[in-house]
């Protein structure tokens, strides 16, 4: 990512005199929890954080956007149960979400975006973003996995209803990311025995069943891990930081019309 682009790096001054309007602000939100034997469990930081990088180090010179440092930790407690899940729970990842874009306020900015990594963080970032929006008046986003997990290449119909979890998507992304952080020789293949008769009824969606990892699968995987590779996470990353940046222009000069 460009320096100037991490708003970490820069000092108070040069934040001070930002040109804030067009702009945005990103907060990449992760989380640390299990993603099966053969993935780190830093996976879900790391592909938001990489994927944000990559991105604004191909956005036009023209677009201001400026990402903070991740928060590391999101609402993962459907993954207690296996070793080295680190969970906030919904009150605490509210709290400092509310208690950043406050200070986002404080330091001039109109628009915050929230860069989720993690599908369990989604109903917190989307609530805390509208009461966000009412309370402090910011312009705020919520931008979640789906953004840059669809792939640009064929999937089984298995993995596309259940691969949601350390899966083809997952693994192929850190293989591109961060291939020394993957043990791709104990990679699994695993899909939940979850009805079929009760369509639409799934773990999440229109109709859904509160879910734990434990309860379907005793690897912490739903999906083909088996079938991930680095060519596939490359065409991956290539597709999301096309989407993703045009969205960023479009969310930096986002206005509200009124009437």
């Amino acid at each position: 990512m460009p320096i100037e682009r991490f708003l970490a790096h820069l000092s108070w001054m040069q934040i001070r005199d930002l040109p804030k309007d067009p702009g945005v602000v990103i907060l990449p939100v992760g989380a640390v929890e299990q993603h099966g034997p053969h993935l780190p469990t830093l996976t879900d930081t790391l592909l938001v954080t990489q994927v944000l990088n990559h991105t604004l180090a191909h956005l036009p010179d023209e677009v201001q956007a400026w990402a903070l440092p991740a928060v590391n930790y999101g609402k993962s407690n459907e993954h207690l149960g296996f070793p080295g899940t680190m969970s906030l729970s919904a009150a605490t990842l509210t709290a400092v979400l509310h208690e950043l874009a406050a200070s986002v306020k404080q330091a001039g900015f109109r628009r915050l975006a929230f860069f989720n990594g993690h599908g369990g963080n989604v109903a917190v970032l989307d609530a805390a973003a509208r009461d966000i929006r009412a309370t402090l008046g910011l312009h705020t986003f919520c931008l979640h996995p789906a953004l840059y997990c669809d792939p640009p290449f064929p999937t089984t119909p298995e993995e596309q209803r259940f691969g949601i979890h350390a899966g083809e998507i997952e693994t192929s992304l850190v293989l591109a990311l961060a291939p020394e952080l993957v043990r791709m020789e104990q990679a699994v293949r695993h899909y939940p025995d979850f009805p079929s008769d009760v369509a639409p009824l799934f773990m999440f969606g229109q109709a859904s069943a509160a879910w734990l990892t434990r309860d379907w699968s005793p690897t912490g995987v739903f999906g083909d891990a088996t079938a991930a590779s680095a060519e596939k996470g490359a065409a991956l990353l290539a597709t999301a930081t096309a989407k993703l940046a045009r969205l960023i222009a479009a969310i930096s000069r986002f206005e509200v019309a009124h009437g």
